[in-house]
Formats: C-alpha cells, sequence, structure tokens
C-alpha cells in the first residue's frame, strides 16, 4: 500500500540523496507568444546523469516554515519531498525524489498533492518547482503531474563547477515550473 506522511526531525536530512539516470534525450525549449513549450529530442547517445540533492534544500529543511514528507510503499521509505513557503506568495518545492525501482507507481504525484493541500492551506497561489533542462524524466513527470513551464533562467547555473568549463550554449538552464491552487 502507498502512502505519504510528514517526516520528523533527524529523518528529513538524511533522506535527501543523490538521483542517478540514464538518459537519452535533450531537452528543447520553445518559446513563443503562448509562452512556453518543452519537446524531447533524442540524443546521440545515451549517458548516466546525477541529479545529487539541491544543497540549499539540505539546509532549509531543518529552517521553520519547511515541511518534508515521505512516500512509503508497505512501510519503507521509497521518496521524499521538501516545501516551503517562499517570496511572492508561492510554496516552493525544494527537492523531491523517489527511488528508481519504485518510479510510476504515484509516489511522486502523491507526495506533490500532499504538498499542494498544505500550500492551500496557507493560502499560497500554488507550487513553484525548479529543475534544469538536463533532466528531461524530471521535465516530463512535471508536465505529467499538472505543472506548466513559465519561465527559464540559461544564467543561472552557467558560472557553476559543473558548467562553467562547457560552450555557452551547452550549459544548463534553470526551468520553473508552476501548478496553481485553482487546478481544473
Amino acid at each position: 500500500m502507498l502512502y505519504v506522511k510528514k517526516l520528523e526531525n533527524g529523518q528529513d536530512a538524511a533522506q535527501l540523496s543523490a538521483d542517478k539516470a540514464l538518459v537519452g534525450e535533450d531537452v528543447l525549449v520553445r518559446i513563443s507568444r503562448l509562452g512556453f513549450t518543452l519537446s524531447y529530442l533524442p540524443s546521440a547517445s545515451a549517458q548516466w546523469r546525477s541529479f545529487p540533492p539541491s544543497d540549499r534544500a539540505s539546509f532549509l529543511i531543518q529552517t521553520p516554515g519547511t515541511l518534508c514528507f515521505g512516500s512509503f510503499l508497505d512501510d519503507k521509505l521509497i521518496g521524499v519531498c521538501a516545501v516551503r513557503v517562499a517570496s511572492g506568495g508561492w510554496s516552493e518545492i525544494l527537492d523531491i525524489r523517489v527511488d528508481a525501482a519504485s518510479r510510476r507507481l504515484g509516489a511522486g504525484k502523491a507526495m506533490l498533492d500532499a504538498c499542494q493541500s498544505w500550500a492551500e492551506a496557507r493560502h499560497t497561489a500554488g507550487l513553484k518547482l525548479i529543475t534544469t533542462d538536463l533532466n528531461p524524466g524530471m521535465c516530463q513527470f512535471c508536465e505529467h503531474v499538472g505543472f506548466k513551464l513559465q519561465g527559464m533562467d540559461r544564467f543561472a547555473l552557467a558560472m557553476t563547477e559543473s558548467e562553467r568549463n562547457k560552450p555557452l550554449a551547452q550549459r544548463a538552464c534553470e526551468l520553473i515550473f508552476y501548478r496553481t491552487n485553482d487546478r481544473e
């Protein structure tokens, strides 16, 4: 049985482990008058990409106003999601992870739905989630669970240690997704 519950104290940060995925496609962001759309193009070759937990997420989940939800399958923790009320009237997903062997069971969506209820109780506009174009699986997941791509920042990661040695056109971009509380 799959269920979600609030995680307490020391459990929180310890559960945000690095994630690794075999990626065989690239994200293509198109901008039009109607906003952003995403396309997924096959890569020349698949490659392993590692997605470490956000440094700020590990720090922030220990601060007041931030909450961690865990997703459990038969009492085994299979996913973690951290959320906080952010500036601008939104609740921000700081990090969300589901064990690779337990994906596609609804654990990630269940945690986001719990975060959405939490956000509604705090009268925020909805959920904000930031990922990168290097993580097409996360982009597809965001679209699947009702998030819309509403912004991007080409330079937010441009000078990070992992990106600064790449040509500028190949550096990771932050993609900013939103899911409002008044979803239909």
